[in-house]
């Protein structure tokens, strides 16, 4: 992708090379919000933005599109509301997650445990052995999201939302989706279909929750298309 656009990484406050937020052990998407905002005005990059949000960083691309609409010119999110805050904490714990398959019936994989890490994943030990390395140093010096972070986030970006429809307008987004059977996953990603006029969907049908590393030519299948549809909208 760096062919063909620029492209923008960092490292939140309280992962790898970055510091933590004095007295915050659990930053809020607020907060990471606030951090990005001031980040990128700060090295002068100048929007508008196709923010890229994995996992719990796509509660933190809408709610940024939620505060800075003018600045987006689009969204992709992959794979981000695999989390479900909905489950009964009476439910019994699920059974482990076998990484040799995407399913194991009879049992459900919404009803397994399965881990949010790219070094559980079972492309992991395909990367580059320094990319190995450096990500299972970054996990021994961050700051984890957990469930509950994931659950707060959700609150604020529905309360930034205010359930209007088609929040992002006509800006293009793509929802990268996999094949996790839970119903609550299938009813989130119809929603996510809903922030924009212009949204779409992409299936990552042989992934985990890590589309990143199982299938990486669909998400940049998915930000190709919404870089094409975004330079249209600036030339209209």
């Amino acid at each position: 992708m760096a062919e063909q656009t620029r492209i923008c990484t960092y490292d939140p406050a309280g992962t790898a090379w970055s510091d933590p937020l004095p007295g915050q052990a659990h930053p809020t998407c607020t907060d990471r919000v606030n951090e990005l905002h001031q980040l990128l005005t700060n090295a002068h990059i100048d929007g508008p933005y196709i923010l890229v949000g994995f996992s719990i960083g796509g509660l933190v691309a809408r709610l940024y599109a939620a505060r800075y609409a003018t600045e987006i010119a689009g969204m992709v999110l992959v794979d981000h509301a695999f989390i479900d805050t909905g489950r009964d904490a009476s439910s019994p714990a699920p059974a482990a997650f076998s990484a040799h398959g995407l399913d194991s019936p009879p049992v459900l994989i919404s009803k397994t445990e399965i881990a949010l890490d790219l070094e559980d994943d079972q492309n992991f030990a395909k990367l580059p052995e320094r990319d190995q390395q450096l990500h299972r140093w970054a996990l021994s010096v961050s700051t984890r999201p957990t469930p509950e972070d994931a659950s707060v986030c959700f609150s604020e970006v529905d309360h930034a939302e205010r359930n209007r429809p088609f929040p992002l307008g006509n800006a293009p987004v793509a929802v990268i989706s996999t094949l996790y059977d839970s119903p609550r996953y299938t009813e989130l990603q119809h929603k996510l279909l809903l922030l924009s006029h212009t949204s779409r969907q992409f299936v990552a049908d042989h992934s985990t929750h890590m589309a990143v590393i199982d299938q990486p030519e669909t998400v940049i299948k998915a930000i190709q298309h919404v870089l094409n549809q975004a330079f249209l909208r600036l030339r209209q």
